[in-house]
């Protein structure tokens, strides 16, 4: 796995070129950049697609912070969608805060729920919005990376890991060449290994993978079909219990998780509400009033759904939560 400690590369070289084309290969894309996070892939996207002060930006409120940060590192305005019960962004809510000054629609997989990205996808191009999917947990979905740019996290816990670093997938090859000089201080990198000296015509950044991280992630994506195989295993067996899931975690509603996170901890089972909705950051400006993440802020639970869980766990989960109900 770590032939690159024994090569002429440990930052970017061949190891990394190599998992670019194949990750690129595997899910069908024509332009992928990697980087070193999925953070990092969300504020070249934001940079690429020209977001800046006097735009706005909407985003669903239950994410990671990562997906709003670079709206606010560009000062432009974040607006805010509620949820609908699935926790994935409401697109109804999303079509009421269309304005003039919509510069980019933020869709996110949560969980790797992929419902609302069809519609978005055509109310983008009706309405000459840039659509960004944030598909940090997208991974094994089998709809994703539609938009004018698609994000993916690598990080350590996700579908597909390299320990951390990301992909940017674009549409256009012009702006997949900025992606690349903008990753590296703003060089033409492979020029610049070419020529010598080259000039920086842009500010960059040091955004980009090493061969360590790379190495990790070829690893990883040879095995990616079982683990796919694995979760979609994981994910019916809780469809089947009556639990929603989908590729990246499976969730329930409980009016009393604090209790039933308790109830599961104190038999061996970790759960957690995990993201939280944005609005509560002082950064974003404040609370909301949005009607869906109101009801449910205090309710939604996520279960175990990762490669040290077995079909069985999962079965041993849902009737510890049917005992739990029918308790209270």
């Amino acid at each position: 796995m770590f032939k690159s400690n024994y090569g002429t590369y440990l930052g970017e070289g061949p190891e990394v070129k190599a998992f670019e084309k194949e990750f690129a290969e595997k899910f069908g894309f024509e332009y992928v950049a990697s980087v070193n996070s999925g953070t990092v892939a969300l504020e070249l996207a934001y940079e690429l697609a020209g977001i800046g002060e006097g735009d706005e930006v909407i985003i669903p409120v239950l994410t990671h912070p990562a997906t709003g940060l670079p709206a606010l590192h560009r000062k432009a305005s974040i607006v805010f969608a509620d949820i609908d019960t699935d926790l994935n962004v409401s697109v109804e809510d999303v079509k009421n805060k269309i304005t003039p000054q919509t510069k980019a629609i933020l869709f996110v997989h949560f969980g790797g729920n992929n419902r609302g990205l069809k519609e978005l996808l055509q109310i983008a191009k009706e309405k000459n919005i840039i659509l960004i999917e944030d598909a940090a947990q997208a991974i094994g979905s089998d709809f994703w990376g539609k938009a004018d740019f698609t994000c993916v996290s690598l990080q350590s816990i996700k579908t597909l890991t390299s320990g951390d670093g990301g992909f940017l997938i674009t549409k256009d090859k012009s702006l997949h060449e900025k992606a690349k000089r903008l990753r590296w201080f703003g060089y033409d990198r492979e020029l610049k290994q070419q020529l010598g000296d080259t000039d920086i015509v842009e500010p960059g950044y040091k955004y980009h993978m090493n061969d360590i991280t790379a190495s990790i992630g070829r690893g990883n994506l040879n095995a990616i079909d079982a683990i796919i195989s694995h979760r979609k295993k994981l994910c019916a067996e809780y469809v089947k219990n009556g639990v929603s899931s989908s590729i990246w975690f499976a969730h329930t509603l409980s009016p009393d998780r604090a209790n039933l996170i308790q109830f599961m901890k104190k038999r061996g089972v970790h759960t957690g509400d995990y993201h939280y909705r944005n609005d509560k950051y002082t950064i974003f400006g404040g609370k909301q009033k949005l009607s869906t993440m109101d009801a449910l802020e205090n309710q939604y639970l996520l279960l175990p759904l990762h490669h040290g869980v077995s079909v069985k766990d999962v079965g041993v989960i849902c009737s510890l939560i049917r005992e739990f109900n029918t308790k209270v």
